[in-house]
């Protein structure tokens, strides 16, 4: 009897050590599958604060961009950074601490990020009241392009070839040179100013900056003539050139 219930029992035993029939009821034998799970790159930095500014949380988005500032080796990062938190700087009113970000800037390098840089900073410089520096930022920022052709591509029968994105810096950065010039007792260069920088936010679909960039010319032109026996000079041969 003891030798038939110790065979039974070793029976048993290799049954649960068996695959034969009892896979359903054996959960904690199962064999386990092999799961592939795809990892997901982490959010880069630098693509986290464009988010935040872009949600309108400008006061996060600027540590965010502080972060990629003091950590970054990248000075294409770095230069990305420091225009994002002047931007959002800007947009709460912080005109000191926006131009301080920016800094160090300069005159001697023509590159597009530094063109940028100068042009915020120009804008800056107009809410701050510092309006010669303004100026000649703004004049460096837009004299470092070709306007000559781009007015040419805008006034000629191929002007619906150029379009420019909706964030481009060029539209606000000719519109706050012309206020610059108007600052600064300079109407006569404002209004070609105002009048192309209407025909690039035109291209760039934002109407409204477009007619109020229009509405200044017009205000200027009627202005001027009441003044002066003035001819507005044709925009196709009025911009003022850049860097004088």
């Amino acid at each position: 009897m003891k030798i038939f219930k110790r065979i039974l029992c070793f029976f048993v035993i290799g049954l649960l050590f068996t695959d034969i029939g009892c896979q359903v009821h054996r959960p904690f034998f199962k064999k386990h599958k092999t799961v592939s799970v795809e990892t997901s790159t982490p959010m880069n930095k630098l693509e986290r604060a464009l988010l935040l500014q872009k949600s309108g949380d400008y006061l996060a988005a600027v540590i965010a961009y502080r972060e990629v500032i003091s950590c970054s080796s990248n000075k294409n990062e770095i230069d990305s950074a420091k225009i994002g938190a002047a931007e959002c700087l800007i947009s709460v009113k912080k005109f000191p601490a926006a131009l301080e970000i920016l800094e160090p800037l300069s005159l001697d390098v023509v590159t597009e990020s530094n063109m940028k840089k100068l042009a915020l900073a120009g804008e800056i410089l107009l809410h701050i009241g510092r309006y010669k520096e303004a100026e000649l930022y703004l004049e460096f920022a837009v004299g470092s392009l070709d306007l000559e052709s781009l007015r040419d591509q805008v006034h000629s029968g191929s002007d619906s070839d150029t379009v420019f994105e909706p964030d481009s810096w060029l539209p606000a950065a000719i519109a706050n040179l012309g206020c610059a010039y108007l600052k600064n007792d300079k109407p006569e260069y404002a209004m070609p100013m105002y009048q192309f920088a209407s025909c690039l936010y035109r291209r760039s679909g934002n109407q409204v900056l477009a007619e109020r960039s229009q509405r200044m010319y017009d205000d200027l032109v009627s202005v001027m003539r009441q003044y002066a026996p003035f001819k507005p000079v044709p925009v196709a041969k009025g911009l003022a050139p850049g860097r004088m």
